[in-house]
């Protein structure tokens, strides 16, 4: 395969014919990553300070890193390096290109994508917008912002906090004090959160039924509008609506976090015409609950 690189260590410009994949590694700074409906990709580096940068495309595969550093494992780069290494960078890429990227204490963009995504930062923020595929993410403290997203999305975290929007079928999250938000619309089959201490909050499209396997220690479950105080840990299974046909699965563990579903509105009840407001879903009244005889249920 043809080679082709540059090494970079100021504002410079870079285009490329073809682009299928990119793989970014980065320290600190700013990478933009953004689809455009072309075959080839444009670079743009708009700063380099600390270490050089390095461009290479080998066939159709792009890579951008710092040649100085060792990538084989990403957070041991985080752990031993001591200088400072930063880029600030913008990439305009096709829609389906392939992304692989890691970064450290740099901010990330991903827009306009629809392919899948792999991304982990340790204390960088990320967000991903109006993207179409599967999207792992991964995270030590940065938040993580996904909104407008179309397919699954799997989380892993420590402290850093998740939102996610968009049409979003399966979700699944594992973290330790991280707050995790999700509005979803459209169908959702299996949403899956497990923290220590984070809450867990989903808010979801009325018409369809839910079946909730969840579990708190201390924490307070409101399911569709059923409160409960505390599972003391044996787990609570609990359904609203009908179960035949189309229904969510929501699956949630946590030690002290809260764990919330409500639903949005039905904006065709609302004689006003107005936006709809948020509202739990009192009409789904539970077609069978079996709760924790602690349980107290609100009104």
């Amino acid at each position: 395969m043809a080679l082709e690189k540059w090494l970079v260590n100021g504002p410079k410009i870079i285009d490329l014919e073809l682009v299928r994949s990119v793989k970014i590694s980065l320290i600190a700074g700013k990478i933009d990553i953004i689809g455009h409906d072309e075959p080839g990709a444009r670079v743009e580096v708009h700063g380099v300070s600390g270490k050089d940068l390095k461009v290479s495309i080998t066939g159709d595969q792009l890579e951008i890193d710092h040649p100085q550093l060792r990538w084989d494992n990403f957070i041991d780069v985080f752990a031993s390096f001591r200088g400072s290494a930063q880029a600030d960078i913008s990439l305009l890429v096709p829609r389906d290109v392939a992304v692989k990227m890691g970064v450290v204490s740099a901010s990330a963009l991903v827009s306009g994508l629809t392919t899948d995504a792999r991304i982990s930062t340790v204390s960088g923020d990320v967000v991903v917008d109006s993207m179409t595929g599967s999207l792992e993410l991964n995270s030590v403290n940065g938040e993580l912002s996904v909104s407008g997203h179309r397919g699954s999305v799997a989380a892993r975290t420590v402290t850093g906090d998740i939102t996610v929007s968009g049409t979003v079928p399966t979700f699944s999250a594992d973290g330790v004090s991280a707050a995790v938000f999700l509005d979803l619309d459209g169908e959702v089959d299996v949403l899956t959160n497990n923290t220590v201490s984070g809450d867990f909050t989903v808010r979801l499209d009325p018409g369809f039924g839910a079946r909730f396997n969840v579990n708190t220690v201390s924490g307070v479950l409101n399911l569709d509008g059923s409160t409960f105080r505390s599972t003391r840990g044996r787990g609570n299974n609990f359904t609203t609506g009908s179960l035949d046909g189309r229904f969510v699965e929501v699956r949630a563990n946590s030690v002290s976090g809260d764990i919330t579903t409500i639903r949005r509105a039905d904006a065709q009840a609302d004689s006003g015409g107005a936006a709809a407001s948020d509202v739990p879903a009192e009409n789904a009244a539970p077609a069978e609950s079996t709760a924790p005889a602690e349980s107290e249920a609100s009104a």
